[in-house]
């Protein structure tokens, strides 16, 4: 027997099967009628889709969530991969989307418009940016009348008020609001004024987010200079407006959330930070104080410390041996001349006048007078005593001796 002929187990060619069938048909859309329908316990949906002629075994993982509530005798649109339920020999579809059959030309358009985007990289992780830390201004474009823009007032009030806002109000359903939104966001980017745009509405039916599935507004999303966050308000359906947005929130509340910090918990974590610095510096001083009091105690520093002490206190002690000498030196020079003053003094002629003497001169030539022959009547002459001077008229000469005639 050749390898040609060799047989294939059961399970070999089941596998087999399987992986040709997932390789030729990796998604499929499918019509078909609802029949047999049955939700486990586990979440898990089971049932079949038929025609007139054939029916197709089909199973939903929980993981997927219809777009509707599925029944029995509904007509649908399921898109999913083919594959085989390898215990019993089955092929089935493990579907991942359903629809409503009435939908499904929609739908169908809806997904070929994603793929084309997402092949120009317009949902790309890569191409979002980070939301600004501490916005001046917020920026929302969406109905002026909704609860979103009540809701989103709201919270801004709430978590940081001051924060600049500026709507630009647009039509968010019906004819002419795709075109409205990306106006309204292009005009936004134009003003400049604005670090964060919310671009959304307040939830709605699949027909009422009709304008966040548009080509148009994707691209007004991605083409912002200005960080967006996509606010559609439903949390099951995800629109190509919130797979271009560099953020998503599922409510415009939540959305303003993502806008703007609590101002109350950056207070506290500003606090936080400046106890933290505080103690930081506390610990580092510390840490150097004990190092430095380490070097010190360390005996070379010690002997250098020592010494320049020791020396300090000769200065000291030279400074005030040398204040000494020279006070002694100028006490020793004062007493001498104290004494030589004196010796003087008492060598002076006018030392004697202290004991009743005087000294008498001539007015007209202030000659010295040591004889009264010298003198004739009315001469003027000035008398110095020991403390002042007198003038004196020479009116006689009483018992003038011949030796002074």
């Amino acid at each position: 027997m050749n390898v040609a002929e060799r047989p294939f187990t059961v399970t070999e060619i089941t596998r087999a099967i399987r992986q040709n069938l997932e390789a030729e048909f990796p998604v499929l859309w499918i019509v078909g009628e609802i029949s047999q329908y049955n939700q486990a316990a586990s979440g898990h949906r089971y049932f079949t889709l038929i025609d007139q002629n054939c029916q197709l075994r089909c199973v939903m993982w929980r993981s997927a969530t219809p777009a509707f509530r599925p029944e029995t005798g509904v007509k649908v649109l399921a898109r999913g991969r083919i594959t085989v339920y390898e215990r019993s020999g089955e092929y089935q579809l493990n579907v991942n989307q359903l629809f409503p059959a009435g939908s499904g030309q929609q739908q169908l358009a809806l997904e070929a418009l994603k793929l084309k985007l997402r092949e120009e990289g317009l949902f790309d992780q890569a191409r979002k940016r980070p939301l600004p830390a501490f916005p001046l201004s917020v920026g929302v474009v969406t109905s002026r009348t909704g609860a979103a823009i009540r809701d989103i007032l709201h919270v801004l009030e709430r978590r940081f008020r001051g924060v600049g806002i500026v709507l630009r109000p647009a039509l968010v359903q019906g004819d002419g609001a795709p075109e409205d939104i990306a106006l309204a966001i292009d005009e936004l980017n134009a003003y400049g004024k604005v670090d964060v745009l919310i671009v959304g509405r307040g939830g709605g039916s699949a027909e009422d987010l009709a304008a966040f599935n548009t080509e148009i507004v994707v691209r007004a999303i991605r083409n912002s200079g200005i960080p967006v966050i996509s606010a559609v308000g439903h949390e099951i359906d995800v629109t190509l407006a919130d797979l271009a947005a560099d953020c998503r929130a599922p409510t415009p509340s939540a959305a303003a959330e993502l806008a703007v910090r609590d101002a109350a918990e950056l207070r506290a974590r500003i606090r936080n930070l400046e106890q933290r610095s505080c103690g930081a510096l506390n610990r580092y001083l510390k840490e150097n104080q004990d190092l430095l009091d380490s070097y010190l105690g360390r005996y070379g520093l010690r002997k250098v410390e020592d010494n320049i002490l020791q020396s300090i206190q000769a200065v000291d002690d030279l400074e005030k041996g040398l204040q000494n000498g020279v006070r002694r030196i100028f006490d020793r020079r004062l007493a001498s001349y104290r004494r030589h003053t004196g010796e003087l003094g008492a060598l002076s002629p006018f030392s004697v006048l202290s004991r009743g003497y005087s000294l008498t001169h001539r007015l007209d030539n202030n000659e010295l007078v040591t004889r009264a022959g010298s003198l004739a009547e009315d001469d003027r002459v000035r008398v110095r005593l020991s403390e002042g001077e007198i003038t004196c008229t020479v009116d006689g000469f009483p018992d003038r001796s011949p030796a002074d005639r």
